[in-house]
C-alpha cells in the first residue's frame, strides 16, 4: 500500500497525476497534514475531479493557512496529537505485511518533515519525491534547505529529479535507493493542467506581457533589495507590460513600507490564482520574474525566459539551458534580463519523459502497488 502525505497546494499539485493514477487502482491512502487549510479547500471545491484526502489531519492554524513562523510549533503539536488519535485508522488501511507499505512525501515543507516522522513511527519505508535539491546555503531558501536535509536522513527511497540532485544525494552518502526521474513531477502536472478547465477566464490580458511573482520572506524582509526591485520593475514596466500577482504577504509588505506609489501604472494586477488558471496565464507570458523555485521549473519545461530573484537556488532546471537566470539580488542582472528577456529563450530544450511513470514503475516493481 502507498500512503501519500501532503499539506500544501504546492505539494498536492506536483503529485496530482501520481495520485490520480494510484487512486484508479485503489492502492493509495492519502493523509492531508494540512498547512494551507483555506487554499486546499478552495482547490478541491474548484476541481472536484482531484481525489480528496482519505484522512484530513490538522486544520491549518485556527482553520486558516499557516503564514507566520510562530504558528509552526503549535501546528506541529496539534499534528502530533492528531496522528496519535488516528494512527490506528492508518494502520488498518495498510498491508498486513509491513514491508509492502511505503509513505511518500514531497518537497521541502514542514509537512514533508512531519510526514517523514510519521513513516518512521509506523516503521514503513519512506520515499521522498523531489529529493536531492540543494542550495548549500541554510538561509536561502529558509527553512526549505534544512527540511530537505532532514528528510534525506530519514528516507530510504530518493526520487531525484535529475543528475545534479542524484549526485548531491550520492555525495551526502544517503541510505537506501536513488531513483533518477530526470525531471520534477511538476512536468506531469503541467500536462494535467492543460486538460483541465480553469475557473478564471483571464480575458482582459494584453497580447504581450511578463509575469511578476515575488513573495518569499528572504526578499520581503530585505528592505533595501525589495525597494530596489520594485523600482526597477516599475521602470521597465514602461517597456514591457507586466502582470503583477497579488500575493497577500507581498501586498502587506509593500503597504507597510509605503511603496505602493511605485506600482501604479503600466501593470495589470491579478489576485493569486488557482494552479490551473495560473498555468493558462503563464503559458501566454513572454517572460517571468520570480523568487519561486517551483515557477523556475515550470518556466523551464514551457521554455519561458525566467529570472529567479534570489541569492541562491536549490534547483538546476533551466540554468544550464540558459532559460533561467539567477539574479543573486544583483540589480545589474535584473536589468540585463529585462533589457531583452526573449534572448534567454532556449532553442534546444529536449522534452523529458514522465517522472510520474518512473515513480509508478518503482512502486510496481517493489510490490507496493
Amino acid at each position: 500500500m502507498v500512503f501519500i502525505i501532503y499539506g500544501t497546494t504546492g505539494e498536492l499539485i506536483k503529485i496530482t497525476p501520481l495520485l490520480v493514477d494510484l487512486k484508479k487502482n485503489n492502492k493509495c491512502f492519502t493523509v492531508a497534514l494540512v498547512q494551507q487549510e483555506e487554499q486546499l479547500k478552495k482547490f478541491f471545491e474548484a476541481y472536484p475531479q482531484v481525489p480528496k484526502p482519505d484522512l484530513w489531519l490538522v486544520n491549518g492554524y485556527n482553520n486558516k493557512d499557516l503564514d507566520k513562523f510562530y504558528q509552526m510549533p503549535i501546528w506541529l503539536i496539534k499534528a502530533l496529537f492528531a496522528f496519535i488519535k488516528n494512527r490506528k485508522t492508518i494502520l488498518d488501511s495498510s498491508d498486513p505485511i509491513r514491508e509492502k507499505n511505503i509513505v511518500l512525501v514531497h518537497g521541502d515543507t514542514i509537512t514533508t518533515v512531519a510526514g517523514s516522522l510519521i513513516a518512521k513511527n509506523l516503521k514503513f519505508k519512506l520515499g521522498h519525491i523531489e529529493s536531492g535539491l540543494r542550495s548549500f546555503n541554510l538561509m536561502h531558501p529558509f527553512p526549505e534547505e534544512i527540511d530537505r536535509r532532514i528528510v534525506s536522513k530519514l528516507a530510504r527511497v530518493h526520487f531525484a529529479p535529475g543528475d545534479t540532485p542524484k549526485k548531491n544525494l550520492i555525495d551526502a552518502k544517503v541510505k537506501g535507493e536513488i531513483i533518477n526521474t530526470k525531471v520534477n513531477t511538476v512536468f506531469d502536472s503541467i500536462e494535467y493542467a492543460e486538460k483541465q478547465k480553469p475557473i478564471n477566464s483571464l480575458s482582459n490580458l494584453p497580447k504581450k506581457y511578463g509575469v511578476i511573482s515575488i513573495h518569499r520572506n528572504e526578499l520581503l524582509v530585505n528592505k533595501v533589495v525589495f525597494k530596489k526591485t520594485l523600482k526597477i520593475l516599475a521602470e521597465y514596466s514602461k517597456k514591457h507590460h507586466m502582470v503583477f500577482l497579488q500575493h497577500p504577504i507581498t501586498l502587506a509588505r509593500i503597504e507597510s513600507l509605503g511603496l505602493s506609489y511605485l506600482l501604479k501604472d503600466d501593470f495589470t494586477y491579478i489576485p493569486k490564482l488557482d494552479y490551473f488558471s495560473f498555468m493558462k496565464l503563464l503559458k501566454g507570458a513572454d517572460f517571468v520574474v520570480t523568487d519561486s523555485g517551483g515557477l523556475q521549473e515550470e518556466c523551464t519545461y514551457l521554455n519561458i525566459p525566467c529570472l529567479v530573484h534570489r541569492k541562491a537556488t536549490e534547483r538546476m532546471d533551466g540554468i544550464e539551458e540558459g532559460i533561467v537566470q539567477l539574479s543573486y539580488y544583483d540589480d545589474s542582472k535584473l536589468r540585463k534580463f529585462l533589457d531583452s528577456p526573449s534572448r534567454f529563450k532556449s532553442r534546444e530544450y529536449a522534452r523529458p519523459k514522465s517522472p510520474t511513470k518512473a515513480i509508478e514503475k518503482y512502486l510496481e516493481d517493489n510490490s507496493f502497488i
